[in-house]
């Protein structure tokens, strides 16, 4: 499944200023409608991953519905049937990423269920960070040589079947963790724990949750900012798109390096919070090196913005991790578990930086007179900063506001012991 949003960072906005046929101005609108649109669908999905129970299973039937409906529906959005309309694009990419939410909500759900203590979460999402970074490879081989020789459909088209023949295997293996449990076989603080969805909204807003939201908002501007600016990098201040091959193949065999890393870092700076902001603080180290030395090579310029997206795989491995333990914090305060409808709510967050990215990088591209036909001096300069110098400063204020999250090691041990010990009264009545 993260192949789609690989895809979609690395070439959506180069395919509708391209093959699509719009405007610069045309492409901001489309990114700026997707960025409000999948806010409204994120909260619209996490409310259906808590509030319903099916017996298909509480997240697993929406990743097999959500992650095949995203798959079609978003070759059909890089098929250029409607060239220069800006309303087909915009309809159909909200539709696909809504689709994609779905699925992707539902996924994340699922890892307080299948893993408990931080190593195991640790563990889960080294695994699939490990995973996303193997097919991240796969897409950065074959993608502009697919692009050119075929179409970016065709790409779409790749990544489709994969995810088809992925989500099918994966809703069957965890049909005994997914476990459906009808209300009526519920133990009375099973169902005192359930929330209202008044409370799903009060208890959204908590310390850690804004000290998390603040820094992982910061690390999506920091790092898709960057992927959907490296390609006009590449196309047209280097002038050779071949090059963007190089940098997508050596960043995400980085990235496969990063989230094996992870586990190590965590170790050494203790615990899931301190290795998302060590994470963050190595990216933007790093990106202050390519900026330093981007207009004298291309190749050094690639290859320390390579290096610094192991840095990212650092923090986006422990993200989960760290997020996930929200939801244990809020039931160990207040006594409700809304663990369901905020590790769904993980999209959410994604999203808003997404949205953020968006809207600064289609109208960072207007800002500095980006025009494909005719790109000026002034506009490659204008790329350069843009993909380095503000994922690099928004970088260093996600990390400085992590550390202000009260989910250090200690207190997530606490909250872990006081919960088992609630539970394990509560399975004894």
């Amino acid at each position: 499944m993260a192949m789609l949003p690989t895809i979609y960072n690395s070439y959506w906005s180069l395919f509708l200023t391209s093959a699509a046929g719009l405007t610069a101005a045309g492409n901001a609108i489309v990114l700026s409608i997707i960025g409000v649109a999948d806010i409204i669908s994120i909260l619209l999905v996490s409310f259906i991953v808590q509030k319903c129970n099916l017996r298909f299973g509480k997240f697993r039937f929406w990743v097999l519905i959500g992650g095949v409906g995203a798959a079609v529906t978003r070759v059909i959005a890089f098929t250029p049937l409607m060239f220069g309309s800006v309303a087909y694009f915009a309809v159909m990419i909200v539709i696909s990423s809504s689709l994609y939410n779905l699925a992707y909500c539902a996924y994340m759900g699922m890892l307080p269920v299948i893993a408990d203590t931080q190593e195991e979460r640790m563990s889960a999402v080294t695994a699939q960070q490990q995973w996303v970074a193997v097919f991240a490879i796969v897409v950065s081989l074959i993608s502009v040589t697919v692009i050119q020789n075929v179409g970016y459909a065709a790409l779409s088209a790749i990544a489709a079947v994969a995810i088809i023949a992925s989500v099918i295997p994966m809703y069957i293996a965890t049909k005994d963790v997914d476990v459906y449990k009808p209300v009526e076989k519920m133990s009375e603080a099973e169902k005192e724990a359930q929330p209202s969805t008044w409370d799903m909204i009060c208890l959204l807003f908590n310390v850690p949750m804004l000290t998390y939201l603040i820094g992982s908002v910061c690390k999506v501007i920091g790092s898709i900012g960057l992927t959907m600016l490296v390609s006009y990098y590449y196309t047209y201040a280097f002038g050779d798109m071949s090059m963007l091959t190089v940098y997508l193949t050596i960043s995400t065999v980085l990235q496969l390096v990063g989230a094996s890393l992870a586990p190590v870092v965590n170790r050494i700076v203790k615990g899931n919070r301190n290795t998302f902001a060590a994470g963050l603080l190595i990216d933007a180290a790093l990106l202050a090196v390519a900026w330093l030395i981007g207009s004298s090579s291309a190749l050094l310029f690639t290859i320390a913005l390579s290096i610094a997206y192991m840095g990212w795989a650092v923090a986006h491995t422990a993200d989960a991790a760290y997020y996930s333990y929200i939801g244990d914090y809020v039931e160990y305060k207040h006594h409700k578990n809304i663990q369901p409808f905020l590790m769904s709510m993980l999209s959410m967050v994604i999203k808003i930086g997404v949205a953020l990215t968006s809207v600064v990088v289609g109208w960072g591209l207007v800002a500095i007179g980006f025009d494909a036909e005719n790109v000026t001096e002034a506009a490659k300069t204008g790329i350069m900063n843009l993909t380095t110098v503000l994922p690099m400063i928004v970088l260093i204020v996600g990390a400085v506001v992590t550390f202000l999250n009260p989910l250090n090691d200690k207190k997530v041990e606490e909250i872990h012991t006081e919960l088992a010990k609630r539970h394990a009264a509560e399975a004894g009545r």
